[in-house]
C-alpha cells in the first residue's frame, strides 16, 4: 500500500501543478482547521480529547530552495473533557482511616493566541511535501473551568478489610464547579509536522508538545498541553 501511494504522489508531481518553496521569497498563508487536545501529566486518565477550531496567519521566507523559515499568528481553543474519579486517604480524630472518593466529569477550555516559530524542510523527491519543527510561544486569553461532581466519604472497618458509610450522612455529596484564571497566562512547547501543498493549497498536520506546567492553582497539577492541528490554507506568494 506504501508503494502505491508514493508511487501516485510521485507521477503527480511528474504531471506538474506542485508548488516548491522559492529562495529569496516571502509568502503569506491565511490558514483555518481543527485542534483535537488533551494534557499529559497530572491524573492523565481522567483527561480526555476536546475538539476546537484553530485559525490564523503565518508569513514564510524562503532560504533556500529546500529550506523556508515561517512565523505565523493563530487563534486555538485547546484544552481537555474531563471524566474520571479520585480517591484520597486521611484520618480523623478518633484515629480512623477516612477515605474520600471523588467522581468528575467537567472540561477546561483555554483560548490561546500562538506563535509558531518554524523551520520547514521540503522534499525534493516529493514536490510540494515537507517537514517542519520549530518552537511556539501561546498567550492565553480566556479560561474556564467547568465541573460536576460527587464526593463519597467512607471509613475502614475495625479489620481493615472494607469500607462503611460515615455515620451523619456525609456521603454522596454533590457539588459544582464554575470559575476562571486557573492557567498561566504563557505557553511554551514545541510543534512538529508535515505539510502537502498543491497548487497553492496546503494541508498542514501538526502535534504540539507543551512544556510549561500551566496549572497554577493552589493544589497545581503537573499538566501539559498536548495538541494535534489540522489545517487547510492557501498561500499568497509576493
Amino acid at each position: 500500500m506504501r508503494k502505491i501511494v508514493l508511487t501516485f504522489i510521485v507521477a503527480l508531481g511528474v504531471a506538474g501543478g506542485y508548488a516548491q518553496n522559492e529562495a529569496g521569497k516571502f509568502s503569506i498563508k491565511p490558514l483555518a482547521g481543527v485542534n483535537i487536545s488533551t494534557f499529559s501529566g497530572g491524573m492523565d486518565d481522567m483527561y480526555h480529547l476536546r475538539f476546537g477550531f484553530t485559525g490564523g496567519l503565518e508569513a514564510e521566507y524562503g532560504v533556500t530552495p529546500w529550506l523556508g523559515l515561517s512565523l505565523g499568528m493563530v487563534y486555538s481553543q485547546q484544552g481537555a473533557d474531563m471524566d474520571g474519579s479520585y480517591m484520597l486517604m486521611g484520618t480523623d480524630d478518633d484515629g480512623n482511616s477516612i477515605v474520600t472518593k471523588t467522581a468528575i466529569e467537567g472540561k477546561l477550555k483555554n483560548n490561546y493566541i500562538n506563535l509558531p516559530l518554524m523551520a520547514n524542510f521540503y522534499i525534493p523527491q516529493v514536490r510540494g511535501l515537507s517537514i517542519k519543527a520549530g518552537v511556539q510561544v501561546g498567550f492565553l486569553i480566556s479560561d474556564e473551568l467547568s465541573v460536576d461532581g460527587k464526593t463519597a466519604m467512607a471509613m475502614y472497618n475495625h479489620d481493615a478489610t472494607s469500607l462503611v458509610p460515615l455515620p451523619g450522612g456525609n456521603d454522596n455529596v454533590f457539588w459544582r464547579a464554575n470559575t476562571s484564571d486557573v492557567c498561566k497566562s504563557v505557553d511554551v512547547g514545541f510543534p512538529i509536522g508535515l505539510s502537502y501543498e498543491y497548487k497553492n493549497v496546503v494541508l498542514d498536520a501538526r502535534y504540539y508538545f507543551g512544556l510549561t506546567k500551566i496549572d497554577k492553582t493552589a493544589d497545581a497539577e503537573d499538566c501539559r498541553n498536548r495538541c494535534i492541528t489540522v489545517t487547510l490554507g492557501y498561500r499568497f506568494r509576493l
